[in-house]
């Protein structure tokens, strides 16, 4: 039970206990860390779509690879911030390990066939969506909704089909993607500086 002070109210007493709590459990990391080994994972999958010759990328395999290196990225994720939540005491993992199990499902289960359909950033959008908003995390959900929504867009070659046939090119598709990954990473970045300055 928390009882109030001399110098406050019981009102004032629990919104100080309930920054103290939110400000212990933060974790530095929790919007950077994301950022970068999704945007990793995200360009490791389709950097060889684009340097590929052949049209395997095109049957799916490609797109597959990706959602799956996602996946794993989620997976990772959970287990490097429930790590850091044990043995630092800052931090929770939660909305990573349902965001994992959502993107396994799209990858290995019976959402396959809409990732098929919509590209691998619907595995992106919906698993760092997921994770942002059990966070409370208003960056990564944004972020999620922005690139998650630009990448499903590009999905259905909403980009491509778009760009004069002059330029059409058999790598463009995976290059957008492989644009929306970078800026995933610069992100990242970004909000990692932001971070090492809150210190």
């Amino acid at each position: 039970m928390i009882y109030a002070d001399a110098s406050g109210s019981p009102e004032e007493s629990v919104a100080r206990v309930s920054a103290l709590r939110a400000e212990v459990r933060r974790d530095l990391r929790a919007t950077s860390a994301p950022l970068l080994l999704l945007g990793s994972a995200t360009a490791a999958g389709v950097l060889p779509q684009m340097l590929a010759d052949t049209g395997w990328s095109g049957l799916g395999v490609g797109d597959w690879l990706t959602s799956l290196l996602m996946a794993v990225a989620f997976v990772v994720m959970w287990l490097f911030l429930r790590s850091r939540a044990v043995h630092r005491g800052v931090g929770r993992p939660a909305g990573f390990g349902a965001a994992a199990v959502l993107a396994l499902c799209f990858t290995v289960s019976v959402g396959v066939i809409a990732m098929v359909f919509a590209g691998p950033f619907l595995v992106f959008g919906l698993g760092l969506l997921t994770a942002g908003l059990w966070q409370r995390n208003r960056f990564l959900a944004i972020w999620a909704v922005l690139i998650g929504s630009i990448g499903i867009f590009e999905g259905f070659f909403g980009i491509t089909n778009r760009l004069p046939s002059s330029v059409a090119r058999q790598w463009e598709h995976p290059a957008i993607y492989l644009a929306l990954a970078i800026a995933t990473v610069i992100a990242g970045l970004a909000a990692r500086r932001r971070e090492d300055r809150a210190r």
